[in-house]
């Protein structure tokens, strides 16, 4: 079909599972299977394909906050280092495979921030930590911001994208 780019999550809830650190799946097994392995194969294909991965990097598991999933599974976690440490660990492992990182998806409307008020500052914060995360893992590669969903509501659970990202270069995103 000619595409020469797919964006593939890189799901932060089925590759760090259990906890910080923990790269392993004992969800179905309790011996455990390698959580980088299907994220692996994808590389594997979209390089044998020649096509260029946008990694979308998001969808925190429930053990990042200490209220679980009861915010929302794709809140925020409540310790960024977390996330950024996360990020960092797929940058090292794809370094040189994959280039480019997408930092959470729409965090303008709900529910891609949770059950909770939609937070420009507090994502600018995420992305900076994020960005931070992967530029040391990879120099060259290049870090995207989420996706903002076009919108001209004002509410607390959708904010505009035009306001959200006015308040995201307010908050230091656009360095």
């Amino acid at each position: 079909a000619g595409f020469k780019w797919i964006r593939q999550e890189f799901t932060w809830e089925d590759i760090e599972i259990h906890g910080r650190g923990d790269f392993v799946d004992r969800r179905n097994d309790p011996a455990g299977v390698d959580a980088w392995a299907k994220y692996d194969n994808i590389v594997d294909l979209a390089e044998q394909y020649e096509l260029q991965i946008i990694a979308r990097l998001s969808n925190p598991p429930a053990w990042s906050r200490a209220a679980g999933d009861e915010i929302g599974t794709n809140a925020p976690p409540d310790d960024l280092s977390d996330y950024a440490h996360f990020v960092g660990a797929v940058a090292a492992r794809y370094r040189g495979r994959v280039r480019y990182y997408q930092v959470w998806n729409e965090p303008n409307i709900y529910p891609e921030w949770g059950e909770q008020t939609v937070d420009p500052e507090g994502y600018s914060t995420l992305l900076c930590a994020a960005y931070e995360a992967i530029k040391a893992a990879d120099p060259d590669a290049v870090v995207l911001s989420g996706a903002l969903a076009p919108t001209a509501e004002l509410s607390w659970r959708d904010l505009s994208d035009y306001l959200f990202l006015e308040r995201m270069y307010q908050a230091g995103a656009g360095d």
